[in-house]
């Protein structure tokens, strides 16, 4: 038999093994390149749910070393907390929302509590204050009035720990719930089991004590709003917000696979030549405003540390602020923010509503008048990366500060006027920044490994 008719009767075991191989190849390259998409991909999404473009990650991102406060910022610390001596109340134990205004939320409340334990770690406060007001504020978050019998609601008077609407007025029915401000609380929350043992039992009894049923459906966080008699249950959060309150929620065994996932909703928008994450989900469709900032990333490095998606989008978030004062010469730290005028709260974002650094209220109104450059956007950034520019910021924010309340919550982009209004979460931010510039995030083990 002729080597052409043995190789002709042998072409289909040829082709089979031929077939083989080639499967073999290709898996090993698709497995290969799946591991590296891992490592350094984030999908974009065109709003339609199709994957349009790969972007590597950030080879290195500032990631400066722990280490002992300078005078300087110790006294700044020191100023932060000058606002819960002024805006306490000794008869509940909450401090304000805003200076003078007997007003609080979960979100603030829980400002206020990180605020008090990194004025205790600090050494600005002694132990005997520390417990006297940690027992007092545990107490009210115990007693308070809950909606609908389930949870937390949305405000309360820090006087009465009646409920309220956002205008602090009085509501018997209460106003809903906020998931996020819920999440934000069990931040502190989980600070004090982990940290403050003695507590444990005070702070098992609170969080057992609200019905969750209706908060999550499916790993996905709800909220209800309620006005004028009619209620409405909806998801609840955005990128950045979403993942970062998921985190509490998970420490205590709430079912957030949803919530948590970074890419389901997330396209990339180039703002400064800096492709900047955003939530895809408009407004018009689900109901909730998107905001593209800084505060949410910065207190999930701070009270958390990053990880392997918030570090990527964090620094993307800071780098496009960077780079607007690299661009056009403007000092940049855009986050949520209360002003010292109406609208009296704005999102000022890199991105907002299909906008390059839109300010934005919570109905949807927008005007560049409302930009600040924040205060605790500022310091957040700078207890993170220690760069250059953190450190401009810092500088012209340092001495925006009051004898008796505090920090100022930022500058008016416009025209340079101070937003003279203080706040607990500027404040109570303020000092977590300090805290983790000393001991790192509130939440992480600090192994031999560091951060």
């Amino acid at each position: 038999m002729s080597l052409k008719q043995q190789i002709m009767e042998m072409r289909s075991q040829i082709a089979v093994i031929l077939g083989l191989i080639t499967t073999g190849l290709i898996i090993f390259f698709l497995t290969d390149l799946s591991h590296l998409q891992e490592r350094r991909a984030i999908a974009d999404i065109d709003g339609k749910g199709q994957t349009v473009l790969a972007v590597e990650f950030t080879e290195k991102t500032p990631n400066p070393p722990l280490r002992d406060l300078t005078e300087a910022e110790m006294q700044m610390a020191r100023i932060a907390w000058k606002y819960f001596e002024t805006n306490y109340n000794p008869e509940t134990g909450l401090a304000d929302s805003v200076a003078g205004f007997h007003f609080t939320t979960l979100w603030d409340t829980a400002s206020y509590l990180l605020g008090l334990i990194s004025a205790h770690r600090l050494e600005i406060i002694e132990d005997d204050e520390f417990h006297t007001r940690m027992e007092k504020a545990l107490d009210a978050v115990e007693r308070i009035p809950l909606y609908n019998g389930e949870l937390p609601n949305k405000a309360y008077d820090t006087k009465s720990l009646s409920m309220t609407d956002y205008q602090n007025k009085p509501s018997e029915t209460g106003t809903g719930w906020s998931a996020i401000d819920i999440g934000r609380l069990f931040v502190p929350l989980n600070v004090i089991l982990y940290e403050y043992s003695e507590y444990t039992p005070w702070v098992r009894k609170i969080i057992s004590r609200w019905d969750y049923t209706r908060m999550f459906k499916d790993g996905v966080l709800y909220g209800v709003t309620y006005k004028n008699g009619v209620e409405q249950l909806n998801q609840e959060g955005r990128l950045g917000y979403e993942e970062y309150v998921s985190k509490s929620f998970a420490l205590l065994g709430f079912d957030i696979s949803s919530a948590y996932s970074y890419l389901d909703h997330t396209g990339l928008v180039e703002i400064e030549g800096v492709e900047v994450p955003v939530d895809v989900r408009p407004s018009a469709l689900f109901g909730a405003h998107t905001y593209a900032l800084s505060e949410p990333y910065i207190l999930d490095g701070i009270e958390f540390g990053f990880d392997h998606y918030s570090r990527e989008f964090a620094y993307r978030i800071y780098l496009a602020q960077e780079m607007r004062y690299e661009n056009e010469g403007i000092l940049t730290a855009v986050t949520e923010t209360a002003l010292s005028e109406d609208p009296y709260f704005v999102y000022n974002t890199v991105y907002g509503e299909g906008k390059k650094w839109a300010c934005i209220t919570s109905e949807g109104m927008q005007s560049p008048d409302w930009r600040t450059l924040s205060t605790k956007g500022a310091l957040g950034w700078h207890s993170l990366y220690e760069t250059e520019y953190t450190a401009e910021l810092v500088d012209k924010i340092s001495d925006l500060t009051t004898e008796e309340n505090g920090f100022y919550a930022g500058f008016y982009e416009d025209d340079g006027r101070v937003n003279s209004v203080n706040t607990c979460n500027t404040n109570g931010i303020i000092l977590e920044t300090f805290y983790y510039k000393k001991f790192g995030p509130f939440l992480r083990i600090q192994g031999k490994g560091g951060l």
